[in-house]
């Protein structure tokens, strides 16, 4: 394992920027994760919705609605209110020990993999600990 292509998850979950806060919401409590790819029709990646992202402006709602609308509102907001556009993303090629670099200096929960402008998978440090955690069994 040396690259970035050999520790990727690649069945990826992804939404659009119409979709809802809501769908999101349910789909992150549904699959048990905290960072979602935002894709176009061309299967680029457009942006990230992070658990943060989500919470800073389901909190920015509640403030203007009130606890009791949340829900509604939330269904009415595209996920392009909420999400990161200005993602930083990596490719396949990348060394793996530079990957594991960036994520300890900048605290990053997701990099987007994107090769040949499309998204084809996601890396998180959960996948460095799966990684660390499989190299400790072998060694045992």
């Amino acid at each position: 394992m040396n690259t970035v292509a050999d520790l990727m998850t690649t069945d990826l979950i992804t939404l659009r920027e119409n979709d809802s806060l809501a769908k999101a919401k349910a789909l992150m409590h549904e699959k048990n994760i905290r960072n979602i790819p935002i894709i176009n029709d061309e299967g680029e990646c457009v942006g990230m919705l992070t658990q943060r992202e989500y919470l800073r402006h389901a909190f920015h709602l509640v403030s203007q609605f009130g606890t009791q609308h949340i829900s509604k509102k939330e269904q009415q907001t595209p996920i392009a209110n909420a999400m990161n556009k200005d993602t930083l993303t990596i490719s396949p090629e990348t060394e793996l020990s530079m990957a594991a670099e960036f994520f300890i200096e900048n605290k990053y929960g997701c990099l987007p993999v994107i090769q040949n402008d499309k998204l084809v998978g996601i890396l998180t440090p959960v996948d460095f600990v799966k990684l660390a955690l499989k190299m400790l069994n072998e060694s045992t």
